[in-house]
């Protein structure tokens, strides 16, 4: 975390002054405090606790350097002599002190004690560093058994997506940095092994867009692969809603049809749903049973399938005799 040894930063007569607010001095000066900086400021929105240091001194890098005071903790910006060069050392030690007081509002109760007592930003980074970074195992255990069971589930793909790159990221503040010439092969193994633990993730509905992406050739990033998946989303979301469309339609058009039947009467049988043009009763007979609105061969009572509510299918079988002696009767009459 430490740089390279460097002296301090030069100012020239115009831009030495006694207070480092003067607006004569440029705003890029690393002594240059803003008004809108403070000694209660807390630069980062969660507190160091000892298990949280590589996500918070991660947070904390970014917020020193936009202010321009990351040199003040990692040790390029030394103070300087603070007899051969009064002014300066006036202006590095308001800046140092002010860091100081963003590390204790940064920290948990029990460790600002440490920083209070401290005399440069630079020692007390140097101590978290040292107190705080060392690879915590149950930690990556844990990240790494959260995202082995991670799955979709009810989750959207980009609900489930976000939650998984916030385990790699988190995975990552713990992983030792590499070397030059093994950062390209270790990157490219990482994005294939995030890849794989997508789509591996993912809701059995996405089985046609997943076995795509893995004939793909090369193989897509994990980016990639995540794009491809809510392209196969939105399509899917499109066509259920024209499938509801069409059923929305067609249950209109029954209704529609339901309602036109309901306003047709017919005079002869005064019965809803049809006109007297169409009724069975005056275009069908049945000389079988000797009534309308059906044929011989659709005849309940021949084919032994009519069935009186009052009487039931003994009764049924009676009507069915008598009708059998009626027809006996005709057929006597007819030959004498």
């Amino acid at each position: 975390m430490t740089g390279g040894e460097q002296t301090s930063p030069k100012t020239n007569s115009k831009h030495s002054s006694t207070s480092n607010t003067n607006p004569s001095m440029d705003s890029s000066h690393p002594y240059f405090v803003s008004h809108s900086d403070h000694p209660g400021l807390m630069l980062v929105p969660i507190k160091l606790n000892g298990t949280n240091y590589p996500s918070w001194s991660k947070s904390m890098i970014h917020a020193l350097t936009a202010k321009n005071k990351i040199g003040f903790v990692n040790g390029s910006i030394k103070p300087p002599s603070e007899t051969e060069q009064p002014t300066e050392y006036a202006l590095w030690n308001q800046c140092n002190s002010m860091i100081l007081s963003w590390l204790a509002h940064s920290v948990e109760p029990d460790l600002a004690k440490s920083v209070v007592h401290a005399k440069t930003a630079h020692q007390v980074w140097e101590d978290f560093q040292d107190q705080f970074s060392q690879k915590n195992a149950p930690t990556i255990y844990q990240i790494q058994k959260s995202i082995a069971s991670l799955s979709q589930g009810t989750m959207t793909v980009s609900e489930y997506y976000t939650k998984l790159k916030d385990l790699w990221d988190e995975l990552e503040t713990y992983q030792t940095l590499l070397i030059c010439n093994q950062m390209k092969a270790h990157n490219e193994q990482k994005e294939e092994d995030r890849m794989m633990q997508f789509l591996m993730g993912l809701n059995d509905t996405y089985n046609g867009v997943r076995s795509s992406i893995l004939m793909m050739t090369p193989l897509p990033n994990v980016r990639q692969a995540y794009s491809l998946v809510i392209q196969d989303e939105t399509q899917r979301q499109m066509t259920s809603g024209s499938t509801e469309n069409f059923s929305i339609a067609v249950a209109i058009q029954n209704c529609s049809h339901n309602f036109s039947n309901n306003s047709k009467h017919c005079a002869h049988c005064d019965r809803n749903g049809h006109t007297i043009e169409d009724c069975r009763t005056l275009k069908f007979y049945c000389p079988y049973c000797d009534k309308n609105g059906h044929t011989e061969d659709r005849c309940k009572l021949k084919n032994g399938t009519w069935v009186s509510n009052s009487t039931g299918p003994q009764n049924n079988r009676h009507h069915q005799g008598q009708r059998g002696n009626q027809q006996q009767q005709k057929q006597g009459s007819n030959r004498s």
